[in-house]
């Protein structure tokens, strides 16, 4: 348990907020901490929930979805090992407007969300952290609306696939996401999800399998990102 403590401690340094702690706040805020194994699919909080908590996600991935009155999903961010996230209901009252759930077996962890906040309030550079973090929140939300409201599917699908590859070591990746993902994820169908990676690859830009993908031309689809 020390030796998952002080692991935890060193995480902890390298995130938005927590990083702005002193040790003796970071190690304070780790002797709190519970952690938790979600399986793909678990759900952390629904849309609509009054949900106040901070999580840091040790590994794995969570996503944010929106369900349509349609009945559909989308996918509105993701959440990558490494990072925090501080439910919307603690920093202004209202609802979750999302549904939160693991992508894949994932392990975090969780505080009660006052607490957090009220450490992390006595901490005036960890405070301007926090309000810088939730307006590039802000920012990049915006930009996926216009994203989502004014480029073609495919330029869409060919950004989410270069994204995945930005700390890629290699030209391969796993593939983790389902034509249902990316679909939800771009807002449209698997089955046009399916013809544009069938199109990719035929022209050359990229392998696609149930396991991986492949770039081979990240050039040409970054042409097709910036064109639009």
């Amino acid at each position: 348990m020390e030796h998952n403590l002080k692991l935890l401690v060193e995480q902890l340094s390298q995130t938005e907020v927590f990083s702005y702690f002193s040790e003796g706040e970071r190690l304070e805020i780790a002797n709190l901490a519970v952690r938790k194994s979600l399986a793909k699919g678990d759900v952390i909080c629904f849309q609509g929930d009054d949900c106040r908590f901070v999580l840091y996600i040790e590994s794995g991935a969570l996503r944010s979805v929106i369900n349509a009155p349609d009945g559909r999903e989308y996918v509105v961010s993701t959440w990558e090992a490494g990072e925090e996230f501080w439910s919307h209901t603690l920093l202004d009252g209202d609802p979750m407007p999302s549904t939160l759930e693991a992508i894949k077996a994932t392990k975090v962890y969780k505080w009660p969300g006052e607490t957090a906040l009220e450490i992390t309030l006595r901490n005036h550079a960890a405070t301007r952290a926090l309000i810088r973090r939730q307006t590039r929140l802000i920012r990049k939300r915006r930009e996926n609306i216009y994203n989502l409201a004014f480029n073609p599917v495919a330029s869409r699908l060919a950004k989410l696939v270069v994204e995945k590859f930005v700390n890629a070591e290699g030209p391969t990746v796993q593939r983790d996401l389902t034509l249902e993902d990316m679909a939800s994820m771009v807002a449209t169908s698997p089955e046009v999800i399916c013809r544009i990676l069938y199109q990719f690859q035929a022209e050359g830009m990229l392998s696609v399998n149930r396991a991986s993908i492949t770039l081979h031309d990240r050039d040409g689809l970054e042409k097709l990102i910036s064109k639009d």
